[in-house]
């Protein structure tokens, strides 16, 4: 029951697209052209390329299609192998600091602590803006599997606090991974290909978390953590790899570089000055309300509500997968069907009714809200990563990345410590019932009719 991705989550369209030369030129969505966009001499007939590629451009793709792209094969290839372990190491850990301490708080306080790092989120992003991508991203890998292989000093020792500082690490890397995959991505293929790219690394992820959280727990419950940690490293080490075979793409720079505060706030100041994409990052730091909220109660409500053991939260997770899959491979479908706006609002109300089942106490009813549950949050992230990709320039696609990472996971941190604080003292009924109403909370900017227009309007 946890957050598919920042996803996944966890990104200058390719020579193929006919708006490469200009990649925020290609948005199907806002009317108004990029704050950092420059002004063409000759407007009509900028307007008239600009008419031709969005009528070309206002239909997402096929994932056919996009699988047709070897650079995105390769990409994918490379983040599904690291995911790998990444997905047993996550689910995993909280499990293994509940059956050290047997505390719901200490084990949820794991997953508070992985979103701490979204704090360095402007720095992150500007290093991302300014390296070699793939490079940053497979010294990334090679550092990842180092500081993993630490965990293997906690039971020797018994010191707890070495799985605090490691996951907090852990969770660092992630974040430099995320913010240079989102430019990856946009320079791996063409703008009306990002959703399908996007919704495909959310099914894979979702994938790898039917298998990877079931043979985690299977090993740790077998053998131990040691096993768990050992190959989380060696597949972060295989995904390095395998990354040298996804082609080098060149960062773009600024003329006339602005001062360092300017350099590492641009991020957020994009995100604020398209309207669109202020709105949709809303709507998804809403839905990681009761992300976050999840992530601390989930221990409980199997504990508590349904009286079933921790190991039992893998199954949960693995469910969560199946739907979710369903959701990333239709994502371009869709968002062709309902617009950004639309899609944005039923993703954040399905999510809210789905978690706000757990509070029945009954198993049923909480397996059926897995359903909504999966769909909404996939299509919130999906929606809202595709339209922040379109809308901003190469030079600030880590940024951006890296500020819509911090506003998501930063607020899906404080919801989990929230709840975690409070989750002895207070009924973990009442937590739920907060983060699924704050998330359906969502639906309101998008019920203004100037917002869904410019969501869903073609320039």
């Amino acid at each position: 029951m946890t957050d598919p991705t920042t996803a996944p989550e966890a990104p200058h369209p390719s020579a193929a697209s006919p708006s490469a030369a200009d990649p925020s030129a290609a948005s199907p969505v806002l009317a108004t052209p990029a704050p950092d966009q420059t002004p063409q001499t000759d407007r009509t007939a900028e307007t008239d390329r600009s008419a031709a590629t969005n009528q070309a451009q206002a239909r997402h793709g096929r994932n056919r299609e996009l699988l047709a792209v070897p650079a995105y094969r390769r990409l994918l290839a490379a983040w599904t192998v690291s995911n790998l372990g990444d997905s047993a190491l996550y689910i995993t850990a909280g499990i293994w600091m509940k059956v050290l301490t047997g505390s719901d708080a200490l084990a949820a306080s794991v997953f508070l602590v992985m979103g701490l790092p979204s704090l360095a989120a402007p720095w992150i992003g500007l290093l991302a803006d300014r390296v070699p991508r793939r490079g940053l991203m497979i010294a990334n890998n090679v550092l990842t599997a180092a500081v993993v292989l630490a965990l293997l000093l906690v039971e020797p020792t018994g010191q707890l606090w070495i799985v605090y500082a490691v996951m907090a690490l852990y969770a660092t890397c992630g974040f430099v991974n995320g913010s240079a995959q989102a430019g990856l991505l946009k320079a791996t293929v063409p703008p009306h290909l990002l959703a399908p790219a996007n919704g495909i690394f959310s099914s894979v992820d979702q994938s790898l978390r039917l298998v990877a959280p079931l043979a985690g727990a299977a090993v740790f419950g077998l053998w131990g953590m040691a096993p768990v940690v050992i190959g989380t490293a060696v597949f972060f080490l295989l995904g390095a790899g395998l990354l040298l075979r996804v082609p080098a793409q060149a960062v773009a720079r600024e003329e006339g570089e602005p001062h360092l505060l300017a350099q590492t706030t641009a991020g957020f100041v994009a995100l604020w000055r398209h309207r669109g994409v202020r709105v949709a990052t809303l709507v998804m730091g809403l839905a990681c309300v009761g992300g976050g909220m999840t992530n601390s109660t989930s221990f409980a409500v199997l504990d508590r509500g349904l009286g079933l053991p921790p190991e039992a939260l893998s199954v949960a997770v693995a469910l969560q997968g199946v739907f979710s899959i369903v959701a990333g491979l239709n994502a371009g479908r869709i968002l062709n069907r309902l617009g950004f706006a639309r899609s944005l609002g039923f993703g954040a109300l399905a999510f809210g009714l789905g978690y706000g089942a757990q509070v029945s106490g009954n198993l049923v009813v909480c397996l059926l809200g897995i359903v909504p549950f999966a769909f909404g949050i996939t299509i919130v992230i999906v929606a809202a990563a595709t339209l922040r990709q379109q809308e901003l320039p190469d030079r600030l696609q880590g940024r951006g990345a890296a500020a819509a990472n911090m506003l998501g996971n930063g607020t899906q941190a404080l919801a989990a410590g929230f709840a975690a604080a409070l989750l002895d003292v207070v009924d973990f009924r009442w937590l739920i019932a907060f983060g699924a109403v704050t998330a359906m909370a969502g639906v309101l900017p998008l019920l203004l009719g100037t917002v869904r227009a410019r969501l869903n309007r073609a320039p």
